[in-house]
């Protein structure tokens, strides 16, 4: 046979060549996907706007059907699928291969033991092979997941892998009976050869092409089970659950995405939104199938009874192409994916100091810059982490980390890139919070909203101790970038240095109060947060927060959003400190929706009453419980005005 019938009997095989081009096709999705995702795999929308050719706008509520701007549509939370897909890539394919691999080693080990000495160890491993088989594969993997979660993705991988493994090793035990029996083995013992040779040498060369057939077919097994475990709500990333009685939460939102995590939404979805829920889980199929292919295409080439069999030595090129694929994946992986930690606000600080000390001893740390950009599209490390040191004569040092890397140091004198004004800060003190917390509720806050709007941009948590605070803060900046320059800013401010908690805005000016608020009332503090495209000031509670319109509450209506919980919001009790008899109502409430990720609904507070009330509001099983001052009906700003209320008999606003 030469070299031309060779490549006509690969061609004559078209489920080995569609299989490995799939294959590597998976492998190299699993490596670039997350740089080459067109969108951020994280970005969720309430609304999917698509300009038209003529000029108009098109509005749809997620999830949406494919389109062009959407290749795979968008999911349930307004996130690009495609993108998901291609980002869940790396971290999806890592767990399969690993748990095909883990999953054929027990199966191949058992099987070659037990069927090459046979005896009492074949005995129990056909005992316990049996007793698994007897379980369903996917109620035993369930099992499984559950008791191992506390492991993380090792149990997860794990408990793949002990799903499958009797069929392995039921397989290799029969082919290494039958190959025992071959005239070869026969003649390799009368020469003497010792056992560990007879395995090594004939044993694996013999059933070494099926067992890569195996692997192949082990691997689109595993896959679909991780599909299956994703259908039921179980996921590397965590699971799904109904709650409460206005309908599912979910899907799970987290911040790494995981095909099976995708499929997940589908037990909520796939009724109402048939198409756009079930792309995922027909690619997930698909990949599944391009195993199942080049199983069969290598099973066709190895069969020496097979008219599309190749030679020993092409089949060992193959086979070479196939783990050097995998070999060269894995390093990708680790080279793309897999990172150093990236460095804390105050890791890098301590290295910082040292380089401050080093060119102007005894400068002190004014602020700091955790940098992001859309080059990345994923917010989820720093493209550079930047501090900014001031000596005695007012000149600025600028340390960078490239990426956060402790070994990628830039340092620059007399030079700022983040815009600060230095003059009027302060020397910020040791024990600050990284910049991960503020991004994250930033990110909650209309960050994620005004990304997705963006097709470039900037962000930038901001640490710095102004002149007119009494501790340091951060703030997260989010901008535009066209042709080098950053427009239509967008700030979210501002967090505690050290508890990451929201404290007053520089936004949002407070209104001032007509007077102080009594000593013997102590009103809850409120902060300025926006949710998306609502904004107000916020009483935030742990799993609750209420805000108004303004930072003031006045007797009649008030006007409240409610952010937490799932259900229409309820006003449990209310008092007020100097009239019992005083009944306030929450009126008008609105049924809730998920806006950023997160329940929204409003309604209007009704006081009847000035003075100090003390009110508890929940909204299905989450409560919020604060104290708030209502000014007089007449204490209101003129354009503030509402039209008098039943019940309500306004007062002048003049101190009582």
């Amino acid at each position: 046979m030469n070299a031309r019938h060779e490549v006509r009997s690969l061609v004559a095989n078209p489920a080995l060549l569609i299989g490995m081009i799939g294959a590597l096709g998976l492998l190299a999705m699993g490596v670039v996907g997350g740089i080459v995702a067109p969108y951020d795999p994280n970005s969720n929308l309430s609304m999917v706007i698509k300009h038209l050719p003529d000029g108009t706008l098109q509005f749809r509520v997620p999830p949406t059907l494919p389109d062009t701007d959407h290749w795979f549509g968008t999911d349930a939370l307004g996130r690009d699928q495609w993108s998901r897909l291609l980002a869940g890539a790396w971290l999806s394919l890592s767990v399969v291969v690993a748990a095909a691999l883990v999953r054929l080693g027990i199966g191949a080990t058992l099987g070659v033991t037990s069927g090459w000495y046979g005896g009492p160890i074949a005995g129990v491993v056909r005992v316990v092979a049996t007793g698994i088989t007897a379980i369903p594969q996917l109620l035993l993997a369930i099992m499984l997941v559950l008791v191992t979660r506390p492991l993380g993705a090792v149990g997860f991988i794990a408990s793949l892998a002990l799903v499958g493994w009797p069929e392995i090793s039921e397989y290799l035990r029969a082919e290494v009976l039958r190959a025992k029996r071959q005239p070869f083995m026969e003649a390799a013992r009368s020469i003497g050869a010792p056992g560990r040779r007879l395995i090594t040498g004939h044993l694996l060369a013999t059933v070494g092409p099926q067992l890569l057939t195996v692997a192949a077919l082990e691997t689109g097994a595993v896959l679909l089970l991780l599909a299956e475990l994703g259908l039921v709500g179980l996921f590397l990333a965590g699971a799904t659950f109904l709650v409460g009685d206005f309908g599912p939460v979910g899907p799970f939102k987290g911040r790494a995405s995981e095909w099976g995590q995708m499929l997940g939404a589908i037990q909520f979805y796939a009724i109402t939104a048939e198409i756009p829920t079930l792309i995922p889980a027909l690619f997930v199929v698909l990949a599944s199938a391009t195993f199942a292919l080049l199983a069969d295409g290598l099973r066709a080439a190895s069969d020496p009874f097979s008219s599309r069999r190749v030679l020993p030595g092409t089949f060992g090129v193959l086979t070479k192409v196939l783990v050097g694929a995998l070999c060269f994946s894995a390093v990708g992986f680790i080279g793309v994916n897999v990172r150093t930690g990236a460095m804390s606000m105050e890791e890098g600080r301590s290295l910082a100091a040292k380089t401050a000390e080093s060119i102007w001893p005894g400068s002190e740390f004014v602020a700091g810059v955790a940098r992001y950009s859309s080059g990345t599209r994923v917010i989820d490390r720093p493209e550079r982490l930047t501090y900014y040191y001031r000596n005695s004569f007012n000149e600025i040092v600028r340390i960078s980390f490239m990426n956060a890397d402790r070994l990628a140091v830039e340092v620059r004198k007399y030079e700022s890139e983040d815009g600060i004004d230095f003059a009027t800060l302060k020397g910020i003190p040791p024990g600050a919070i990284s910049y991960d917390a503020p991004l994250q509720k930033a990110e909650q806050n209309g960050g994620v909203a005004y990304r997705q709007r963006q097709p470039s941009f900037v962000v930038r948590v901001i640490l710095t101790w102004p002149s007119d605070r009494d501790a340091p803060v951060y703030a997260v900046t989010y901008a535009g970038a066209v042709s080098g320059r950053e427009i239509d800013p967008f700030r979210v401010c501002c967090f505690d240095a050290k508890t990451g908690e929201l404290v007053d805005s520089l936004v949002a000016p407070r209104l001032s109060p007509p007077w102080p608020v009594p000593a013997d009332c102590a009103a809850a503090s409120s902060t300025f947060r926006q949710v998306d495209r609502f904004q107000a000031y916020f009483v935030v509670g742990p799993r609750l927060s209420v805000g108004t319109f303004a930072n003031l509450n006045y007797q009649g209506d008030n006007f409240v959003w409610v952010v937490g919980g799932q259900g229409m919001p309820r006003l449990e009790r209310a008092t007020n400190a100097d009239d019992a008899t005083a009944t306030a109502e929450l009126v008008n409430p609105a049924p809730p929706s998920i806006v950023a990720g997160q329940g929204l609904s409003s309604a209007t507070l009704r006081l009847p009453v000035p003075g100090c009330w003390t009110v508890e509001v929940s909204a299905g099983t989450a409560t919020l419980e604060y104290t708030l001052y209502a000014y007089p009906w007449d204490c209101r700003p003129q354009h503030e005005r509402f039209s008098p209320v039943p019940g309500v008999t306004p007062l002048p606003c003049a101190k009582r």
